[in-house]
């Protein structure tokens, strides 16, 4: 059953026109204004004009213990796009000019690739997204009940955007496994719907049957600050 069940997620990914790898790079930084104006002019560079990957700045709100305070995302379609990004940027000096200059307005703090295992909607016109991180003890059973959970809830509340369970698989940092996400067009639409999730009976059936196949570990909010591509 669990075989099963994988194969359909894996169908459900590798059938839509949603990114199947993105890149996290987390960062802190005092200066943000330059951040958004270095990374505006890489974009538009001969080298960025180059880059396979819809590109993404966004803040970290209420991050708790997090460290970073902004995130540059790369969502990549397949392994080639990623690949191909990660040898140009290997051998290009604009790139690296780029880099060296980064480096001295940020300082990095976590760096992954991670993949949706299950997810609905496209993220794209999301602005706002709500994260937890988690510690999944038993990945099949969770996501099983994850899908479930939501399918049922969407039916009777209709999330505001994406959703969906991400797993870091290279690069994995900290104390947590998974993440999931809920997507929304901006920060009032995304807390109005986290309260009436955690005051729906149907969340609160599902944080009671899983608690013993995943621990939350933390959560926060990403709001967009720009999309480069």
């Amino acid at each position: 059953m669990k075989k099963a069940f994988f194969l359909l997620l894996t169908f459900s990914i590798t059938t839509t026109a949603v990114a199947q790898y993105v890149t996290f790079f987390k960062f802190k930084t005092d200066h943000p204004e330059q951040v958004v104006q270095t990374m505006t002019d890489m974009v538009a560079s001969d080298y960025g004009k180059t880059i396979p990957a819809r590109i993404n700045l966004s803040a970290l709100l209420f991050a708790g213990t997090e460290e970073a305070t902004h995130v540059v995302t790369f969502d990549f379609m397949s392994e080639d796009d990623l690949q191909s990004f990660m040898n140009s940027w290997a051998v290009s000096k604009e790139a690296q000019l780029y880099s060296a200059k980064f480096s001295t307005i940020s300082t990095a703090t976590e760096q992954y690739i991670a993949t949706p295992l299950y997810y609905q909607g496209d993220w794209d016109p999301d602005q706002v997204f709500m994260i937890w991180n988690m510690d999944v003890k038993d990945q099949a059973a969770y996501a099983q009940a994850f899908v479930a959970f939501t399918s049922e809830y969407d039916k009777k509340k209709s999330y505001p955007g994406s959703y969906g369970i991400g797993q870091p698989i290279v690069g994995q940092g900290g104390n947590y496994s998974h993440f999931i996400w809920v997507g929304a067009k901006d920060m009032a639409t995304s807390l109005k719907a986290t309260k009436e999730m955690y005051n729906d009976p149907l969340f609160q059936s599902f944080v009671g049957k899983t608690s013993d196949l995943a621990e939350l570990k933390g959560t926060y909010m990403m709001q967009e600050i720009m999309k480069f591509k």
